[in-house]
């Protein structure tokens, strides 16, 4: 490729759909406690949107896997870590959560989830805005359920429905997950290689 102006754009491209695979910037602890239990980190990335990063996000799980079913199945506590990137409108985020859990909940389970999805959109609206910085996560803890923080203080009823945690998690681990490289990089898979003619 002789144009130094077409590989440069090509390769910011590539640059760009794999960096949601590869380790986000937050330096996410390897591993952490909840509910009785050590759980180890799975991956990490970051969520893009266009070429704008959102947030870092890390999965802890009780044991590690790449296969996104497992993670919805395995039993234990799991946890999902955010480091937002960028300010995001409490509103506008807890509507992409609610989108996320439509797009990949299990048809048969519709009916016990959708009334909590618009608790979490309720939540979050009381946010006016997550600050670049602050941190968030959602915590399952079985037998209790599922939890979202904000700095770590609880915003919202703990859900104890387990049906609940899967449509939570499918957000990202679903058959439509909200970013098909995020979701590789909390898989632990590699970031895809850039192509070898950018460099030709």
């Amino acid at each position: 490729m002789k144009n130094p102006w077409t590989r440069a754009v090509l390769m910011s491209a590539v640059l760009v759909l794999g960096a949601s695979a590869a380790s986000a910037e937050t330096n996410f602890p390897a591993t952490v406690q909840l509910g009785g239990q050590t759980l180890v980190k799975n991956g990490q990335g970051t969520r893009y949107r266009a070429v704008f990063k959102v947030y870092d996000m890390a999965l802890y799980l009780p044991s590690r896997t790449q296969d996104a079913a497992q993670v919805l199945a395995m039993p234990g506590a799991k946890r999902a870590s955010f480091v937002a990137l960028r300010d995001i409108p409490g509103d506008q985020f807890g509507l992409s959560l609610g989108s996320g859990m439509r797009e990949n909940i299990n048809p048969q389970h519709a009916a016990e989830v959708v009334r909590h999805m618009n608790d979490v959109i309720a939540v979050f609206s009381t946010e006016t805005t997550i600050r670049a910085g602050q941190s968030f996560r959602v915590d399952h803890v079985p037998g209790k359920g599922t939890s979202f923080f904000l700095d770590d203080k609880q915003k919202g009823p703990t859900v104890a429905n387990p049906l609940f945690a899967e449509a939570v998690f499918s957000i990202w681990m679903g058959r439509k997950p909200v970013e098909t490289q995020l979701k590789d990089g909390l898989l632990g898979r590699a970031a895809p290689a850039v192509n070898a003619q950018l460099s030709n």
